[in-house]
């Protein structure tokens, strides 16, 4: 089967225009603006005894001036019910924007062989702290997802922040395979 002819729409270009054709009708080239970013984690990520908000080294991309983008952070994290494990966002100044958390509620213990438990579905700003429930061990991970539509007036970074929600010396850990997805809309 033949592959169908394609037009240009563009007055001043004919059809058979090699440049035309090679800028426009290149695939990379039509669909990079359209692509999401994607960063992941590789190895686990570890924090004991700090409530202190902190980047995750990994999870974290830079955002350009005067956009609008849709971010997505799928989080694997395991903690005990101790220290718990919490987030925020940090984003370039002056942006604006909401993010959505979903995840076991703060407080809930999940079992080790089930996913039941009370969750939360909240909206917040990006500066408010979300504590999530675990499954009390430093071992078993839970799952969590944020998301948002951010628009920026200043470039600046994304990033998720986080940290234990309460300081104790067993490590709350955001682990490897989580990852974050950033799409620019305009």
């Amino acid at each position: 089967m033949a592959a169908p002819s394609i037009t240009p729409a563009v007055v001043g270009f004919s059809a058979s225009d090699a440049w035309w054709n090679s800028q426009v009708y290149n695939p990379i080239n039509y669909i990079y603006g359209q692509l999401p970013l994607e960063a992941y984690k590789t190895a686990d990520t570890s924090r004991a005894s700090t409530t202190t908000f902190a980047a995750d080294p990994d999870l974290t991309v830079s955002l350009a001036a005067n956009a609008v983008y849709r971010v997505e952070f799928f989080m694997h994290y395991a903690a005990t019910d101790a220290g718990r494990f919490k987030t925020m966002w940090a984003v370039p100044s002056g942006a604006t924007g909401v993010r959505s958390a979903v995840g076991p509620d703060q407080g809930a213990i999940l079992s080790v062989t089930s996913s039941g438990g009370a969750s939360r579905w909240g909206v917040h700003a990006y500066s408010t702290t979300c504590i999530y429930g675990t499954r009390d061990d430093t071992g078993n991970q839970c799952f969590a997802m944020e998301e948002s539509v951010i628009t920026t007036t200043s470039a600046g970074t994304c990033a998720l922040q986080w940290a234990q929600a309460t300081s104790n010396a067993s490590a709350s850990k955001l682990a490897a395979g989580s990852y974050m997805r950033v799409k620019r809309l305009a």
